[in-house]
């Protein structure tokens, strides 16, 4: 630490330092005065007392400064990087109903997902993230006004930043390092084994409870509090042990309780819906907070946490309220889970603010009744410097012809990770977005399934088949494909992969393919279509400039990209 950040951190936290001195010094003269000349300089505890309650409250506002300093730090940054395990990211949409239109692990993983949520994962709380994992997961089909509901939500946090660190401050306050398993929890409670018979816990309770009355017969009897306390922690860790992912689950509830009923009562515009919600279920489970709040006592304050871990272990608090919270969790499922869910969307919604922040630039989209997609200056968020292209689908499909590195496996996933941002967090990035509702599915190419036993061919050929067959007269689907059956010999490819696209050229979707195979544009002129994106032979080899062209490609670099790449000339040379 250099002398100026040690002089800026002495300033700020000198009446901090100041208070503790002074209580520090006023007990050490109480003391020393009772014992040598009076037992009345033992008022001066009195003062004492009060400067450490000013000490605790100058700590507090110090704390709350620093959270607000390091809130502001992070928002809109490109990536807020932190570990993230997606098994357990996963938990609530695994649990939780999924709708008609959710996006299948094939999709979910062509289109780079894991990484856009990482960038998008600006959450404070476990139901903040799962809840933004299965938002990304489930886009809205059916109930558009859902998602302009959320953007109005998004744009409070924007544009309010009292509001918005208001919110941040109190989701912050919930301990991350637990909660992973509360949506198991709530949506699917276990049937936790009980390990010792449960009198046992309220015998040791009422022991624990009246134990220090003992002191009153003679300070000897502080040896059965100790004895009392230590039977209690053994107890307390022995059933955390045996139990531990569900205790800590039922310990996240209760703090999730404790976070909901401030969010309750925040004032604040714009999320009025989510705080109704969030009213509501907390009536309905507010006869259970004595039992709740047992659990969870743990706290960021670190002069209240010693104190109240040994308390809680003492009167084996955590223990009892554990199994009385399970039967809870049980009785009120439903209210809990929209609190879950509501606690998590306020916790999504202002992520998704951090995260416009940290875009170029982004659009809302608008959905229209007519069956058309169109896309002005859309690029990839992930790229660093990305080229935006545009593109407009009505009555055809698109074939995207172009040369090796061009762009055409990048374009695709542009505009599926639209489609997908629309239609769940409603934000674009793109210049504009219009389109009808469209349900998404993706094949754009795996190696081999060595541990299945399956070859490339196949597994490519599964993947389409389940395009097809999820295809309906209902809603309008969006299919993009990357080099359809490139696992098998050229003649039979193109015979298939013209196949499948005058199938779907029939049904209700808007299809997107990016081949190799220039004979495709001929055969599906009258289907689709034809857009390329091309390059040229510079000074510095080959040069891309990823904008898409009307048209087939007319160019080719596959022994160009070889020749650039110093392969012999025996090789390349093509007289």
């Amino acid at each position: 630490m250099s002398l100026i950040d040690l002089k800026t951190k002495l300033k700020i936290n000198f009446r901090f330092y100041l208070l503790l001195f002074l209580t520090g010094s006023l007990i050490y003269w109480a003391v020393l005065l009772a014992n040598h000349l009076s037992v009345a300089y033992l008022w001066l505890l009195g003062p004492a007392a009060v400067c450490g309650v000013l000490s605790y409250l100058e700590h507090r506002r110090l704390e709350r400064r620093k959270l607000v300093a390091k809130l502001r730090r992070e928002w809109g940054i490109k990536e807020l990087r932190r570990q993230r395990n997606f098994a357990e990211i996963a938990g609530l949409f695994e649990q939780a109903h999924q709708s008609d239109g959710a996006i299948d692990d094939r999709t979910w993983h062509d289109l780079n997902l894991d990484l856009v949520f990482s960038q998008l994962d600006r959450t404070f709380t476990w139901p903040g993230s799962q809840w933004l994992y299965q938002l990304l997961r489930s886009p809205e089909i059916d109930d558009m006004a859902k998602t302009q509901t959320r953007a109005r939500i998004i744009s409070v946090f924007q544009n309010n930043a009292k509001q918005r660190e208001d919110v941040q401050i109190i989701l912050s306050s919930m301990d991350t390092r637990i909660g992973s398993g509360l949506c198991s929890l709530i949506w699917d409670t276990p049937d936790v084994q009980r390990i010792h018979p449960r009198w046992l816990y309220g015998v040791m309770f009422l022991l624990a409870l009246l134990s220090p009355f003992l002191l009153l017969l003679g300070v000897r009897y502080f040896i059965t509090i100790i004895l009392v306390f230590q039977v209690n922690m053994y107890l307390h860790f022995r059933v955390q042990k045996a139990v531990k992912s569900h205790f800590e689950g039922v310990r996240s509830l209760g703090q999730l309780i404790r976070v909901s009923r401030k969010l309750a009562v925040l004032k604040g515009e714009g999320y009025g819906e989510l705080q109704a919600k969030i009213r509501s279920s907390l009536a309905e489970v507010n006869q259970f907070t004595r039992i709740v709040r047992f659990v969870g006592v743990e706290t960021t304050d670190p002069f209240a946490a010693m104190f109240q871990q040994y308390f809680t272990i003492f009167l084996l608090a955590e223990v009892r309220g554990f199994y009385k919270a399970l039967d809870f969790i049980r009785d009120h499922r439903m209210a809990l889970q929209e609190l879950f869910e509501a606690v998590g969307e306020l916790d999504a919604m202002q992520a998704v603010a951090s995260y416009r922040s940290s875009l170029a630039y982004y659009c809302e989209p608008v959905f229209i009744n007519e069956s058309r997609l169109t896309l002005e200056e859309a690029y990839h968020p992930l790229l660093s410097e990305p080229v935006s292209n545009s593109i407009e689908v009505r009555d055809r499909g698109i074939l995207i012809t172009g040369s090796n590195m061009s762009g055409k496996s990048t374009f695709l996933r542009t505009v599926g990770l639209n489609v997908l941002l629309a239609q769940t967090i409603a934000t674009c990035t793109s210049q504009s977005y219009q389109a009808c509702p469209l349900r998404l599915l993706t094949s754009i190419g795996r190696s081999d399934n060595v541990v299945e036993g399956k070859s490339y061919y196949l597994e490519e050929a599964l993947s389409v088949l389940r395009i097809l067959e999820a295809i309906n007269d209902r809603i309008t689907t969006l299919v993009i494909f990357d080099e359809l059956y490139r696992g098998t010999n050229s003649e039979e490819r193109i015979f298939a992969a013209r196949r499948v696209m005058e199938f779907l050229a029939r049904r209700n979707a808007f299809v997107f393919m990016a081949t190799h195979d220039l004979e495709l544009t001929d055969l599906l002129a009258d289907s689709y279509a034809s857009m390329h994106f091309s390059e040229r032979v510079g000074e510095l080899g080959l040069e891309f400039d990823y904008k898409l062209k009307e048209g087939p490609a007319t160019t080719k670099n596959a022994i160009a990209l070889l020749r650039y790449l110093g392969y012999p000339g025996e090789i390349t040379d093509q007289s």
